[in-house]
């Protein structure tokens, strides 16, 4: 199935809200693929698009800024939940887990570098297509990936639940330890709270 795009990529810059701690915690469809220690004091939850261009700026520049300071210190963990905005973002995520959980990151990050140029071709599958190939999906990989239902209807299922119970309007948006961030595009919007001392 040749992919179509959908040009309005969604942008939030965050409301104060909180979800309820309990079912934030019980994604649904898909699991969390934590990074850091599970006993950190914290817990950030971040719903990312591949094709937003503020979630790419926040896993290429933010993202790393995050894992060095908070995560490898023992102070946050972390899972990004993949979300859907538009089929070319179906399709990626569906590459990206095809070609395996050891180049999954690697994968992601090629196509997020070819964004612009995926939206611009008149061949949006052709692109597509050499893209996974260069991540190691080859043709048939890359065919019975699109034809995983199953795969599909659980990145929608937790799209769907991210927007519909816990009040996301876009993405990129976060969670920490189930209070939404707003979020102003620097590392400040989680330090101004993961650096406040712990409650006694």
């Amino acid at each position: 199935m040749k992919p179509s795009v959908l040009l309005s990529i969604a942008l939030c810059l965050g409301l104060a809200a909180t979800a309820s701690a309990s079912s934030l915690m019980e994604p649904a469809g898909l699991p969390d693929r934590f990074m850091g220690a599970s006993n950190a004091p914290s817990t950030l939850i971040v719903y990312s698009s591949p094709t937003c261009p503020p979630c790419i700026r926040f896993e290429e520049q933010l993202l790393p800024q995050l894992k060095t300071r908070y995560v490898d210190t023992g102070r946050l963990r972390l899972s990004v939940r993949p979300t859907v905005n538009n089929q070319i973002d179906a399709a990626i995520l569906l590459i990206a887990d095809a070609g395996g959980l050891m180049r999954r990151d690697t994968t992601l990050a090629r196509f997020r570098a070819k964004r612009s140029e995926i939206f611009a071709a008149k061949d949006q599958e052709k692109m597509l297509r050499s893209i996974a190939a260069q991540s190691g999906v080859d043709s048939a990989a890359y065919d019975r990936a699109m034809k995983n239902a199953a795969q599909r209807l659980a990145l929608q299922r937790l799209t769907n639940q991210a927007y519909d119970d816990f009040g996301v309007q876009g993405t990129p948006s976060f969670f920490l330890d189930g209070v939404k961030l707003s979020y102003d595009g620097t590392l400040a919007s989680f330090s101004r709270h993961l650096d406040k001392p712990p409650r006694r």
